[in-house]
């Protein structure tokens, strides 16, 4: 399984190839991401050539090679259900969009994602306009990062607390109270997020 920051230096290689024509070398990587140690960049791209996506030439400065991962084998498309509120809670918006996540996401439950309006989770370092991937289920444990239904039409995005006789929504801005809803059942778990999608603006 590859890890986020694994994801990164393969992205950072792919660029490089693309607008160089060869690889960078290790102390370039080590610098783009701040890796003081040759041995940081070089556990790294050991567990990239684990994963088949970097063939190393050994002694060579710059021999690093990309292995282009196919589409269909790196990438799934899931529904882009809508936008989801991260202030209030806002209506559920069906669309038609679809969205690619790694295959690393894919468990056994089926996956979606949402749009994100709102701030009410910036302590999660979740933005207004994030793509968040959310895997489909009907029940979360305490301090899960749920998508919520209130009153079977409102969906929110919050922090998920299962109290004595409550559900408490918790933001992660301290501008934002707690949702409190009594009884529990007017709250419909819609799944629990797993990652998220950012694309920065150019």
């Amino acid at each position: 399984m590859v890890t986020p920051r694994q994801r990164q230096i393969y992205d950072y290689l792919c660029r490089y190839a693309d607008a160089h024509g060869y690889a960078p070398t290790m102390a370039e990587i080590g610098k783009q991401f701040k890796l003081s140690s040759p041995a940081s960049v070089h556990h790294i791209l050991s567990g990239l050539e684990r994963e088949g996506l970097i063939r190393r030439i050994p002694n060579v400065s710059r021999g690093i090679e990309v292995v282009r991962e196919e589409a269909s084998e790196q990438e799934f498309e899931i529904p882009l259900l809508g936008v989801v509120a991260a202030g209030q809670p806002i209506e559920a918006i069906l669309s038609h969009e679809t969205v690619c996540v790694p295959r690393d996401f894919m468990g056994r439950e089926r996956l979606f994602g949402l749009r994100v309006r709102g701030d009410s989770m910036i302590g999660e370092q979740i933005r207004e306009g994030d793509c968040i991937i959310v895997e489909s289920r009907q029940t979360a444990n305490n301090g899960e990062m749920v998508v919520a239904l209130i009153d079977g039409s409102d969906a929110t995005l919050k922090r998920f607390y299962k109290e004595r006789d409550q559900i408490r929504l918790e933001p992660a801005n301290p501008r934002y109270k707690p949702i409190l809803v009594s009884p529990p059942d007017r709250v419909t778990i819609q799944g629990v997020v797993k990652g998220l999608i950012r694309k920065y603006k150019h």
